[in-house]
């Protein structure tokens, strides 16, 4: 789907919006015995229609920013590793091979999975 139809169908429910107060109000000004109709029909059907029709079409934009937020988080969280461990040698509560050690350890650990895994190999190992 290319950006445009994908922007416009987004844009759909506001649009109707103010299709459906512009038709109404054109209808009572033009004195039209049915105007009093467009409003519940315009907001309680076809608004909701279009909400749910928008959404089924168009690509998912959450799940999309959901991947990049939880990379983010993970980034966010190494860092936070990265800066303790550098504080705990920094203090001297850890020697240099140690700290070494367990950065190398962080860094290949790129998810919980990983670290699960891991642990499991550590296990059938011993």
């Amino acid at each position: 789907m290319n950006d445009a139809l994908a922007s416009l169908l987004e844009e759909a429910p506001a649009i109707t919006v103010f299709l459906v107060l512009g038709i109404g109000l054109v209808a009572l000004f033009t004195g039209q015995p049915w105007w009093w109709m467009v409003f519940p029909v315009g907001f309680a059907v076809v608004l909701p229609l279009v909400a749910i029709l928008s959404d089924t079409f168009v690509p998912d934009a959450d799940a999309a920013n959901e991947g990049e937020s939880n990379e983010r988080d993970e980034r966010e969280e190494t860092q936070d590793a990265l800066d303790t461990l550098r504080n705990r040698y920094a203090r001297g509560e850890i020697d240099e091979a140690e700290f070494e050690r367990r950065v190398e350890r962080l860094l290949e650990n790129e998810t919980v999975d990983d670290i699960e895994a891991r642990r499991e190999r550590e296990r059938s190992s011993n």
